[in-house]
């Protein structure tokens, strides 16, 4: 059931928005699955599938501006901590739901939020390398390191 839940959540975002980073962020990503995983620990808990929706409601709440910005582009940093920050949301909202915490807004508005703030990302900041964290002097100097080792397996 807990599966189903959480997989029903993602068929919803996977309709109305995207998982794809490079289209809407991190908080496509992270944001969805966080999500999808407080759907499924409130079911898991034996909540109520309005209390399913609502903390899903509430995880990608909390998620929604997560930019993409892998350093060296390579997806390991920031991103493990981002998937940690949102395995954590994902708890805390399912917690909270089960306490009949109110998400205020409804999962539908807010995936359809997810989609336009998604849309409004500059690109530089949709898992480009181009923007926030990829840019910075260290990781363009992990980077080039990954490059010149690379370069020593033909």
């Amino acid at each position: 059931k807990a599966m189903l839940a959480g997989g029903i959540i993602g068929v919803f975002i996977a309709a109305h928005a995207t998982f794809a980073a490079e289209i809407g962020g991190c908080q496509a990503e992270c944001g969805s699955g966080s999500g999808m995983a407080a759907a499924a620990l409130v079911t898991l808990a034996g909540g109520s599938t309005q209390q399913a929706v609502n903390a899903a409601s509430m995880a990608l709440q909390n998620t929604l501006g997560m930019i993409c910005d892998p350093v060296a582009n390579r997806v390991e940093a920031p991103c493990l901590g981002k998937n940690v920050l949102a395995a954590s949301n994902a708890l805390a909202c399912a917690n909270m739901a089960l306490s009949d915490y109110d998400p205020v807004i409804p999962l539908d508005e807010v995936v359809a939020t997810m989609h336009e703030v998604g849309k409004q990302l500059p690109s530089t900041l949709r898992c480009t390398g181009l923007g926030g964290l990829s840019i910075t002097k260290t990781s363009k100097e992990i980077e080039k390191r990954l490059a010149l080792d690379a370069s020593k397996f033909p």
